[in-house]
């Protein structure tokens, strides 16, 4: 009995003695000597990385069928044990891995930029920028593109607009494309039009620029008389990239805007993320009764339907009888248009008149809903929202500092992309339809580049509608969309800002990173070494250097090297995780 009493307590002390052996594993991080408490770290002249090799019995037995040992070694260190704990949790072996150019990047160009030599430097920024964030980008000159075309600009079927059409449609696989400056810079394409709405509702025919000429790969003068786009040309006019102008004067505006675009991907308010605006003029008179755009927010399916039940919608709308949205809208003028935007706003979608120097304003001479170029170049807004407006002229970049303009290169707010039109809008007759479509793809997805929308919208846009003022005395539907305002309104939009820009549906936070590095240099021969931390693994990251794309594959305790010429003397690093904003940076190695 003495000696089974002996046996039971020689077995409990051993039992406790590998558990507590267990519960003491050093943990691992990148470093290799590094634990979760700082008390705990191995010296550096400890040997970390597991050894397959170390002495452990690594063979299967009958007593032990998963192979090592499973009895205490009574000369064991119970604070540094070599084994694997209870749970077989193995320390993960830091490894380095040398990565070469993508090749990729070589010969898949997903955007391009076309600016001039002289805004070259300014526009690469932007090209590295959505490289290294996902979107491989290249920049192309004026300059470049006339070198090895015709560039006569007193032919109209050889001008420098053709050309520059001509390389677009050869770039293949190319989903956006930016136009880097104004038109003196980078020409638009003069076009004539006509349109009509039946009852005396309206009647235009203007000649005027149009940016789509580049986006839409068909043949704008079939006829071949030097006129783009008449009826008899037969344009598609639809969207085979998404194109957008940075509408920049100097190199310095164009430097402005980077800044902003890199603060709207990195540093992004989410708190303002579910906010938005909607400012509405009078758009026109039926019967002696105005007709507030207000009107056609509120109807059900069309703007206030796309808008996702958690957001928050301010509404500013001219003071009219019936007044649109009744106690959920407030009366607009400059003063509460400013403070609105001003207050922070992800969303403003403006359906109402323009002009070239006004931003909003009402049909009539009426300062207090003038709301001016000057006012909007003067906003101060710390988040910069997507400005989605059918006001006419204010997006034209002919007139020096159209309003569009000046809201894009406001120094101390402004927006970070505007949709206008370079000439009559057309309002509830074809551009509150073409914005309706946009917002149905804007809410689509978590996030997702502004030039899919605009895409979407060109391809999804329809070619006839009718619209119902809610007012008892007139209830008749009235034709508000036919070929010709679908003709219209797609020719004379004009997206002002980067195609590429993120719209963030979903509120999410500001991604942080902390890479270490290491340079060294041998014989020509830089090598940098990149340390990323473990909460990296799963994410997009890619590096540019030395106008090379490297994709890192990165993996947990893993040292990423890349070996560059010595002559090389910057790295931008950009890393896009699920759920996070971007991170961007450059470094000086």
């Amino acid at each position: 009995m003495l000696k089974k009493s002996i046996l039971i307590l020689c077995t409990v002390l051993c039992f406790v003695f590998v558990v507590s052996c267990g519960e003491n594993t050093t943990k691992l991080t990148k470093n290799g000597n590094e634990t979760d408490d700082p008390a705990e770290a191995s010296s550096d002249d400890d040997d970390v990385s597991y050894n397959p090799d170390n002495g452990t019995d690594t063979e299967p037995s009958e007593e032990n069928p998963d192979g090592g040992d499973t009895q205490a070694d009574p000369n064991e260190d119970p604070e540094n044990p070599e084994n694997p704990d209870e749970n077989n949790e193995e320390p993960v072996k830091e490894t380095t891995t040398t990565v070469e150019p993508s090749s990729d990047f070589e010969t898949k160009t997903e955007a391009l930029i076309v600016t001039t030599a002289a805004f070259e430097e300014a526009f690469k920024k932007f090209a590295v920028f959505h490289t290294v964030t996902g979107i491989n980008t290249k920049v192309v000159t004026v300059e470049n593109i006339c070198e090895n075309a015709t560039c006569d600009d007193s032919d109209p079927l050889n001008d420098t607009q053709k050309a520059i059409k001509d390389y677009v449609m050869s770039v293949e696989g190319l989903r956006y494309l930016v136009l880097g400056g104004d038109i003196e810079e980078i020409p638009s394409r003069k076009v004539h039009d006509h349109f009509e709405l039946p009852l005396g509702i309206a009647d235009y025919t203007d000649d005027f620029y149009s940016d789509l000429y580049y986006a839409d790969f068909s043949n704008w003068d079939l006829n071949g008389n030097g006129v783009y786009a008449e009826d008899e040309d037969v344009p598609g006019l639809i969207a085979n990239v998404a194109v957008g102008r940075i509408s920049v004067s100097t190199v310095e505006e164009a430097e402005l805007y980077f800044s902003k675009l890199i603060k709207h991907y990195t540093a992004f308010n989410t708190a303002h993320t579910t906010k938005s605006l909607l400012l509405a003029n009078i758009a026109t008179e039926l019967s002696g009764i105005k007709v507030n755009s207000g009107y056609y927010f509120e109807t059900e399916g069309k703007t206030i339907s796309q808008i996702p039940m958690n957001y928050s919608i301010k509404k500013l709308y001219t003071k009219s009888t019936p007044f649109p949205g009744g106690n959920t809208a407030q009366y607009l003028d400059n003063d509460s248009e400013k403070a609105a935007i001003e207050e922070g706003m992800n969303l403003i979608v403006h359906s109402g008149h323009g002009a070239t120097w006004l931003l909003t304003c009402e049909q009539g001479d009426d300062p207090d809903r003038d709301f001016s170029g000057t006012m909007a170049y003067n906003l101060e807004n710390d988040t910069l929202p997507f400005f989605l407006s059918c006001a006419c002229e204010a997006g034209q970049f002919v007139k020096k500092d159209s309003a569009g303009e000046n809201l894009m290169n406001a120094p101390k707010g402004g927006a970070i992309v505007y949709l206008g039109n370079t000439t009559t809008g057309l309002g509830i007759a074809g551009g509150s339809q073409f914005i309706d479509e946009m917002m149905k793809n804007m809410f689509a997805f978590p996030y997702s580049p502004i030039g899919e929308s605009y895409l979407y919208a060109h391809f999804n846009m329809p070619q006839n509608d009718t619209f119902n003022p809610p007012i008892e005395i007139v209830n008749i539907n009235v034709p508000v969309v036919n070929k010709d305002s679908w003709t219209w309104t797609k020719k004379s939009i004009i997206m002002l800002g980067d195609p590429m820009t993120v719209f963030w549906r979903d509120p999410v936070e500001p991604f942080a990173a902390e890479i270490e590095r290491e340079v060294e240099e041998n014989e020509g021969v830089k090598t940098v070494s990149l340390h990323f931390t473990p909460d990296l693994e799963g994410a997009s990251l890619r590096v540019f250097a030395g106008e090379k794309l490297y994709d890192i594959p990165y993996l947990m305790h893993e040292t990423v090297k890349i070996n560059l010429d010595s002559a090389v003397e910057t790295i931008t690093v950009g890393i896009k995780a699920e759920n996070s904003q971007y991170f961007f940076k450059k470094f000086e190695i």
